[in-house]
């Protein structure tokens, strides 16, 4: 802001008229002439740019709304949901790709859970403490599983270090577990089901896993759990595997968890198909609204798209998308309820589409879907958007010429405010020094005019 001080002492005379307020007035009148119409264009911008936010949040919203309908949605489409029931708790169902689910009852009888082999020891009363007896060179435990020998010394070795030894092989899990007051065992299991361990402690090492009396025979008291397979019948079919885990079909998984029968039904949910349309129809003709209305403001009222051709081209390749027809009958969605009015708008006849879903679901979801080879319209809407969103898409170029445009705007205010200031800051320096000599000139003039005067007087 200029600073207009120095013209405040010119109070009469002449001067008077170099004020800081007649100064203050021609600078308001360039400013409208200067900085008005910067700010006018700032205005503008900024009317646009909230009219794309609002724009961009409909075609997010339309977006979300026809991705269920793209071929390669990365979950899946609308027309792969199931529907699954099931019977009995002996076993949990699941599926590695529920659009791959086939259609039908599967059923399971468990006659034996798979389980591992698992032995303990005797008990002890410290973790951290030495292994009673086996200190000595050779003293070691030998597991045995699948054919193969595997020895632990013992020596120097405490009964912590000695589950973490065993624990280091992958054929077994081993660890310390307190089972009392003061009581402690190592519980030692074969890592994987079905799989049986053989314990020999016969190598200077007692740990009462062969010999839970302690009388020297072999009976095996401490060998909680054997080892053995599932048994199962799945659909007919007999399974002796070393897992409570099945997948049947490639894709059904089967988690046993007792023994008892169980099954699961399969089908094709098309009840989510209808509503889905209806979501995407009522997004779309959101979307053709805000663009519309933005493009052509009723009568009175500015526009604020600079650009409105190029998102009513965005919008009219979408519709263009929605005629794509296919098969050898060249069927289109038109077939099978849906519309367009004469603004523009979707609709949709509910009950036309409802019952072509039970007689032509293929058609509707090869329209909608297609293949990579043809693909069909919710797959081509789906990458349209997602090319106008990509970087010099209409959408994103849109985005960058408003960002460019306030950085310009911004640069011109700021530039225009800079040079206004100056311009009068000068003004004013230069008044003051017109207003100083004008008050000395009055002066000398008034000095004079009053000699003039007394020697008329005298004659």
């Amino acid at each position: 802001m200029a600073d207009y001080s120095m013209l405040g002492s010119f109070s009469t005379g002449g001067a008077s008229s170099l004020n800081s307020e007649l100064l203050q007035k021609l600078k308001d009148a360039d400013t409208v002439a200067k900085i008005d119409p910067i700010d006018k264009k700032i205005d503008d911008l900024t009317k646009e740019t909230e009219k794309m936010d609002e724009i961009n949040e409909k075609i997010d919203t339309f977006y979300s709304a026809i991705k269920p309908f793209d071929l390669f949605n990365s979950s899946s489409t609308i027309f792969d949901q199931i529907s699954a029931s099931t019977t009995g708790d002996s076993v949990i169902f699941d599926a590695i790709d529920v659009s791959k689910l086939n259609e039908g009852t599967t059923t399971v009888n468990v006659t034996q859970l798979a389980q591992k082999d698992v032995y303990q020891t005797k008990t002890f009363t410290d973790p951290t403490a030495n292994i009673d007896g086996g200190q000595d060179d050779g003293d070691k435990i030998t597991l045995s599983i699948n054919g193969t020998d595997y020895d632990f010394s013992t020596k120097g070795k405490s009964y912590e270090d000695l589950a973490d030894d065993i624990n280091k092989n992958s054929n077994f899990t081993a660890s310390v577990e307190k089972v009392g007051e003061d009581e402690y065992r190592i519980i030692i299991k074969s890592a994987k089901e079905g799989e049986a361990i053989t314990v020999d402690e016969s190598n200077g090492v007692d740990l009462g896993i062969t010999d839970s009396d302690g009388d020297g025979t072999a009976d095996d008291g401490n060998h909680v759990l054997t080892a053995q397979n599932l048994k199962a019948t799945i659909d007919g079919v007999d399974y002796d595997v070393a897992s409570n885990i099945v997948t049947v079909n490639d894709n059904l998984k089967i988690t046993a968890t007792k023994v008892g029968d169980a099954s699961i039904s399969v089908q094709k949910d098309y009840s989510a198909v209808l509503p889905a349309i209806e979501t995407m129809k009522d997004a779309y003709n959101d979307l053709v609204k805000t663009i519309t209305e933005a493009a052509y403001p009723d009568e009175g009222e500015d526009r604020v798209l600079s650009d409105p051709s190029s998102l009513l081209g965005f919008l009219n390749n979408i519709k263009q998308d929605f005629f794509k027809t296919t098969g050898d009958d060249n069927e289109s969605l038109f077939g099978f309820g849906v519309s367009f009015d004469n603004h523009g708008y979707m609709t949709l006849d509910s009950k036309k589409m409802g019952e072509a879903l039970t007689t032509n679901f293929d058609d509707i979801k090869s329209l909608f879907l297609g293949v990579p080879e043809d693909k069909g319209v919710g797959t081509m809407i789906k990458e349209y958007i997602d090319d106008a969103k990509a970087p010099n898409g209409v959408l994103d170029s849109y985005g960058d010429k408003l960002d460019k445009y306030k950085i310009q705007y911004d640069k011109e205010k700021e530039k225009a405010v800079k040079d206004l200031d100056k311009k009068y800051e000068d003004l004013g320096a230069k008044w003051a020094s017109y207003g100083a000599l004008i008050s000395q000139m009055e002066s000398s003039f008034g000095g004079l005019n009053m000699m003039i005067k007394q020697s008329i007087a005298s004659k």
